[in-house]
This record gives structure tokens, sequence and C-alpha cells, in this order.
């Protein structure tokens, strides 16, 4: 089994190329969803959360309004290492896990982790990859998801540089064009992987 740590900056298609590893026979381990399990209802980090932060964070089903959070917190530095705190070591047990019941089987598993380096989880993996895209770029993919230009500022300034992220990953994806060049590329870079024989730089 090799592990591949996929990462880029905001709203740079990072996504995108995590549906291609898996078109091309990847298993993908997705770090959002896995932040998302941790602040459940009822679990420790959303009673944390409540603490530290409030119940004006919460919808009327009872559960966290992360988009309320999110805009909370990105504006708040501070807030938003806290919350990473909380979030964080779940997401690496989770992805532990994954990882352990990946080796027993062959092929490639994709950790789509946004914070890789932040959140040094780049030693999980045997590769790393980074998706990074032109400014402009970032911001038009950043409206279609719902999220201003003042607020996709905010988040991509609490991420490393993306130049910092480049110049640590195995592989850097530019993302400026079509869906059909992601994908070669995503391509080129399992092709480039399997040709090395699975050999990997941890060992496994």
């Amino acid at each position: 089994m090799i592990v591949i740590g996929l990462t880029g900056s905001f709203a740079s298609g990072k996504t995108q190329a995590a549906a291609f590893f898996k078109k091309h026979g990847a298993r993908v381990f997705d770090a959002d969803v896995a932040a998302r399990k941790a602040l459940r209802r009822g679990t420790a980090a959303y009673r944390a959360v409540l603490k530290i932060f409030g119940r004006d964070f919460l919808r009327p089903d009872g559960e966290l309004d992360r988009q309320k959070l999110a805009r909370h917190v990105f504006s708040r530095p501070e807030d938003l290492k806290k919350l990473n705190i909380l979030i964080h070591p779940g997401v690496i047990v989770e992805s532990l896990k994954r990882i352990e019941r990946a080796r027993r089987r062959d092929g490639v598993l994709v950790l789509d982790a946004p914070l890789l380096f932040e959140a040094k989880m780049e030693g999980l993996a045997d590769y790393t990859v980074v998706v990074r895209a032109r400014a402009e770029r970032i911001f038009e993919r950043a409206a279609k998801k719902g999220v201003g230009r003042e607020l996709a500022k905010k988040i991509l300034s609490s991420q490393w540089p993306i130049a910092k992220k480049a110049k640590r990953a195995d592989f850097v994806i530019d993302n400026n064009g079509s869906p059909r060049q992601l994908e070669e590329k995503v391509l080129g870079i399992l092709n480039t992987i399997h040709n090395q024989g699975g050999n990997t730089r941890n060992g496994h």
C-alpha cells in the first residue's frame, strides 16, 4: 500500500484532484469529513467548542453552524488556533486507523488533507502532492463555493504559503487549466509512483 498525502491552498482544486485519484483506483480519506465528524453533536470537541465559543454557533437542530464558526475563526487567528487544537487530534487518529486498515491491501490510499503540513500529517504519507493555482483562479473557485474574496483571503492567510508547501512536496500540480488537464497530471503522478516499483520513502 502506498500512501499519498494530498494538499493545496484553499480553492486550488484539491478536491477535484482527489476525485481523479479515486477514479483511477485510489482510495481516498477526506480529512474534512473526519473534521466534520469530530464536531458532531455530542462529541468531546463539540462540547469544547460550545464551552469556548458559546452557544451562538448552534443551529436550531443542535448541530454546530460550521459556516458561521468558520467566518468567526478566520477573522480571529487565535480562535482558529484553538479550534484546530480541538479538531486535529481526532483527524490524525482517524487517518492512522484508515492507514492501518489500508496497509493490509495493495494499491494507493490518498490522504486528502487541507492542513497536511500545518497539522504535521505529512509523516503519515509516502509521497506528498501539492495542488496550486493562480490567485484569480482561486477566487473564481471560491466564489462558486459561496465564499467571497475577503473571506477567501483570510482563509488563505491562515494556511502556509503555497510556495512553502510546494518546496516540501514530492509532486506539485499547477491547476490553472481544464479538468481534463488536471486528470492527466494526476495520472502522470500515479504512473511515476508505480514505475518506481512501489518503493516508498517511509520503507512500508
